[in-house]
C-alpha cells in the first residue's frame, strides 16, 4: 500500500489518513482477495518483478508500499543472505507483514524514504504508484535510496484498452471487482475506492515516460496478463 493524498486526477480525493484506516480494516484478508481477484495470477506478477530486480544472494533490497510482504518475501528468497526491508504507511498491513520472519518492516512514507542515498542494491514498488500523491516524486525518491547501477522495478496496473478484452476488463474493474471484494472483505467502501482508480491507471507508454522524467535510466516496460499489468524496470544512472 501506498501514502494516497489523491488517487488519481478522475478519482474522489482522499485524505491519507482515511486511506491508512481504509488499508487497515482490510489488511487481514487482503492477500485472499488479491489472488482471487486476479485469478490467482498475482503470484506470477511477484515472482517476475522479485526475478527482474537482479539480486544476489548478499544484497540489500526495499520493497516500498509492502502492504503485506507478498513481494518483499520474494526479495528475500532471492538474498537470503542479505537485507530486505518493507516499508509502508499502514499499520494494519504491517501487522499482517511482521508474522513473515526475515525482512525488516518500516512504517513511513514512500515519498519521504527514511534512508540514505544509494542504501539499496534494488528496489521494488508493487500496485502502489497510483495511490501516491506525487507518484514522479516517488519515483525519484525511490531512485535516489538505489545504488547507482542498481535496479528499480514497478508492478502497476495499466490502462485497458479500447479492444474487446479491454473493455470486459474496464467493466470488470468497475463493478465486479468492488462487489466480490467488499463480500469477502465486508469493506464494500474499500473496494469501490480501489475500483475507481482506474481512470488513475496510466497507458504503458505514459509510465515509461513518467520513469524516464524522475530520472530513471534504461527503462523497460513488459507488459503481463494481457496486456493488463506492466512491470517497468530501470537502473540509476552510473555518474562518470
Amino acid at each position: 500500500m501506498a501514502e494516497s493524498g489523491q488517487a488519481g486526477r478522475s478519482s474522489r480525493p482522499r485524505e491519507p489518513a482515511a486511506v491508512r484506516i481504509m488499508f487497515d480494516r482490510i489488511a487481514v484478508r487482503y492477500d485472499l482477495l488479491n489472488t482471487v481477484l486476479s485469478f490467482g495470477a498475482d503470484a506470477s506478477w511477484r515472482r517476475q518483478a522479485a526475478l527482474a530486480a537482479g539480486l544476489g544472494p548478499k544484497q540489500v533490497a526495499l520493497d516500498i508500499a509492502c502492504g503485506s510482504g507478498k513481494l518483499t518475501l520474494e526479495l528475500r528468497r532471492r538474498c537470503p543472505v542479505g537485507r530486505v526491508v518493507g516499508i509502508d504507511f499502514s499499520d494494519g498491513m504491517l501487522g499482517v507483514a511482521a508474522r513473515i520472519r526475515g525482512p525488516l518492516w518500516v512504517r513511513g512514507d514512500a515519498l519521504q524514504l527514511p534512508f540514505g542515498e544509494g542504501t539499496f542494491d534494488a528496489a521494488t514498488v508493487a500496485f502502489g504508484l497510483r495511490n501516491l500523491a506525487d507518484p514522479e516524486r516517488g519515483l525519484r525518491e525511490m531512485l535516489r535510496v538505489v545504488r547507482p547501477g542498481g535496479r528499480a522495478v514497478v508492478l502497476e496496473f495499466v490502462q485497458p484498452s479500447r479492444r474487446p478484452i479491454g473493455r470486459a476488463y474496464r467493466a470488470y474493474l468497475r463493478y465486479l471487482l468492488p462487489w466480490i471484494g467488499g463480500l469477502i472483505s465486508g469493506e464494500p467502501e474499500a473496494y469501490r475506492y480501489l475500483s475507481a482508480t482506474v481512470d488513475a491507471y496510466l497507458r504503458p507508454q505514459q509510465l515509461v515516460a513518467l520513469a524516464a522524467g524522475a530520472g530513471w535510466e534504461q527503462v523497460r516496460i513488459r507488459l503481463l496478463t494481457l496486456g493488463t499489468v506492466a512491470l517497468l524496470t530501470a537502473a540509476r544512472p552510473v555518474k562518470g
